[in-house]
């Protein structure tokens, strides 16, 4: 049985990582602050701190693919000058450790797949459609996945294979987003901000996790890829599926982007911005998306 090696495996995206891919055959080794004596089948607990510098060496054991899922959460709090250095640091400094580690004790990693976003290409509005090649935006989000990928890359120079994931809003029952927006939507709110007019580059949950799966066989697999569903939609186009997925309307306006602004601040424009982005590089690759639209995981995950 296959292992991996997986940090930041007890967040929404973790979660269900772990639970899909021990589903389909793999052994997984989570990270965590605090390890929890109630293993299940198939995954082990093991700790590490970021703070002291270590990780408990027997996490690696037989493991030859990392996946890197850590980060504090973006949304979770203004962006004050403490809170910035701690998204960068949770990002950084998670990497730079399991590259000191992977180094210093000669591991063989042949595979690593690291997180990153959409919001590489900058949070604005336009007609442009970003492709991997695109340059990086020359915002606060941008700089978050340049260094971020960067710290990623390090492991190129130990002969891992290195793929990094520029992921969109991840739509999912039980977390981000939807679990957010949704019980609004069931009352019949309008759950759209600003002018609407801003495009959500998204992806569904189950797609993420095939895509994972799609990724761990591939022998040949390297570099950046966006993980984003097919359809282009607007924030508008979202909020009018979502209510149509518990079969509400409203007649409510968009929240005014000044309240937003008075609320998150700066962190507003992850709200109020959005440009399209393409996926036709994984899918050139021979990735295929099942929920492709955003209709289909709306009412995938309402059921």
């Amino acid at each position: 049985m296959k292992k991996i090696l997986i940090a930041g495996g007890t967040g929404f995206v973790g979660r269900h990582l772990v639970s899909h891919l021990i589903q389909v055959g793999y052994s997984v080794h989570v990270l965590t602050r605090k390890p929890s004596e109630n293993t299940h089948s198939g995954m082990k607990y093991f700790q590490w701190d970021l703070k002291k510098r270590y990780i408990d060496i027997n996490a690696f054991e037989g493991v030859d693919t990392i996946i890197n899922l850590t980060g504090e959460n973006i949304s979770a709090g203004r962006w004050t000058s403490e809170r910035r250095l701690e998204l960068i640091e949770s990002r950084v400094s998670s990497l730079d450790l399991l590259y000191h580690y992977v180094k210093e004790h000669t591991l063989k990693i042949e595979k690593i797949i690291s997180s990153s976003a959409v919001g590489y290409y900058g949070a604005y509005t336009t007609e442009t459609i970003f492709s991997e090649e695109s340059e990086n935006g020359n915002d606060f989000l941008a700089h978050i996945c340049k260094v971020w990928e960067q710290a990623a890359q390090q492991f190129e120079s130990l002969g891992a294979k290195t793929i990094i994931l520029r992921k969109g809003i991840v739509i999912g029952k039980d977390g981000g987003i939807y679990a957010k927006l949704a019980p609004l939507a069931k009352l019949g709110i309008n759950v759209s901000v600003g002018s609407g007019k801003q495009y959500m580059p998204w992806v569904s949950l189950r797609d993420l996790m095939m895509m994972y799966e799609f990724i761990l066989v591939q022998n040949d697999i390297r570099g950046v890829y966006n993980a984003v569903a097919p359809q282009h939609i607007t924030m508008n186009d979202f909020a009018y599926i979502l209510l149509r997925s518990f079969g509400k309307t409203s007649f409510l306006p968009n929240v005014p982007s000044f309240i937003l602004k008075l609320l998150y601040g700066e962190m507003s424009v992850m709200l109020l911005q959005g440009s399209r982005v393409s996926n036709a590089k994984i899918r050139n690759f021979g990735f295929k998306f099942h929920l492709d639209t955003i209709e289909r995981s709306l009412t995938y995950y309402s059921v």
